[in-house]
Order: structure tokens, then sequence, then C-alpha cells
């Protein structure tokens, strides 16, 4: 659940010691999907809502789609013995306040929109971003000044522009994705569990491919 990652994000980095006290029963502080959901609707007045925009249709044989990607997968897992592969989910949903008639959603809009690349991994871990804009210079790019910029190139955040007239990802975002973000990620992962270096790794993409150029 995106919200509840946010949420342990911010409180890791404000107030980390939350999570080490400990209540007079014994129990320390859990972020449940419940408790979250009842935060956001408390204080935000937010609750789980589906895009009003026509979203991606699910082809007729999802089914057969789904099944042979979960053999292509198992096949790979157990051939190349892969124990840490790397997921990219996608959303159409958000949440809004309740009783909301248009629910926005990113990347659904045209007007100054970009493309942002999420990964996270099977341990947990989330990966930097890589922010896509549309255009063919870095005067696409935000500002260096501009808030948190400094802040978000120190976590490995990668803003580039796609160098076309859109702001979709391409395969040369793509392989550089890879090389700057994955690799970087592998090699810490293989060193931390003692793997060898040339050990395979697995990735999985969730993208529409009338997004990719």
């Amino acid at each position: 659940m995106l919200c509840r990652g946010l949420i342990i994000a911010h409180l890791q980095n404000a107030i980390p010691h939350i999570f080490d006290h400990i209540a007079k029963d014994g129990s320390t502080f859990h972020f449940t999907e419940s408790w979250v959901k009842k935060f956001l609707f408390e204080h935000l007045h937010w609750s789980f809502r589906c895009a009003t925009h026509a979203a991606q249709k699910l082809p007729k044989n999802a089914d057969e789609c789904c099944l042979e990607q979960f053999l292509q997968l198992a096949l790979t897992i157990h051939d190349c013995a892969i124990f840490h592969p790397s997921f990219y989910p996608a959303n159409t949903s958000t949440y809004e306040v309740k009783g909301s008639k248009q629910v926005a959603v990113l990347g659904q809009d045209e007007k100054r929109a970009f493309t942002t690349l999420v990964g996270i991994s099977a341990a947990g871990d989330a990966l930097p971003f890589q922010i896509i804009y549309c255009g063919k210079t870095k005067c696409s790019l935000p500002a260096t000044t501009s808030a948190q910029h400094k802040e978000a190139r120190q976590l490995g955040f990668k803003f580039c522009f796609s160098n076309t007239n859109t702001y979709w990802s391409t395969f040369d975002l793509m392989c550089s994705y890879v090389l700057d973000t994955l690799v970087l990620y592998w090699t810490c992962q293989k060193e931390l569990v003692g793997a060898p270096p040339d050990k395979e790794c697995l990735l999985q993409l969730d993208v529409w491919s009338d997004l990719v150029e």
C-alpha cells in the first residue's frame, strides 16, 4: 500500500523513535492497512476511489497471458536460482476526498505531465525514481534550485528529458535506468549475500506498451 509506505518514510525521517516506543501493554506501534485508511479518512477525508478516466482494458486472453508469464518467471527463477526479483507495479486508483466526482490520476492528464518510473525489490527496498519530462534539452527539467531538488539527487533520483515530443519512456531511457539504478542496486545486494558478480538477476516490468517509444 503506497500511502502506508509514504507515512512510514516520513515518520522514519522526522520521528524515528516512534518505532521503538513500547506501550503499557508491551506492544509497539504498527501500521496496519486499516489504521492507514482510518488516518487518511479522519485527517484528510480521503477514501480509496477508482479513477474516473478510461483505463486500459484487459485483453481477451488475460488468463492465458498471466499463466504464460508465471511459467516464464518460474522457469527463469528455477534455472538461474534467482531469489531477489524486482517488481514495477502500476495503478489507476488513488485517494481523494470522500464524495468527489472527479478523481485525478497522474499520467492521465496530458497537461504538463511527466512519467515517473518507480521500482521496488522483492525485499521491499524502494529504488530511486527515474522522472521523465517531455523535451529535448535540460531546459525541460526542473531547475536545480527548485524545492528539495538537492535532496532528490542525494537519494539517487534521475531527472531525464525524453528527447522526443512526449513524456513517455524510451528504449535509451530504460537502458539508462537499468545501468544507473538497477545494476548499482543488484551489485550491492550481491555483495551483501555473497553472490558472485555474474549472478543472474530478474527484472519484471509492468508498463503500457503504447507508452514506450
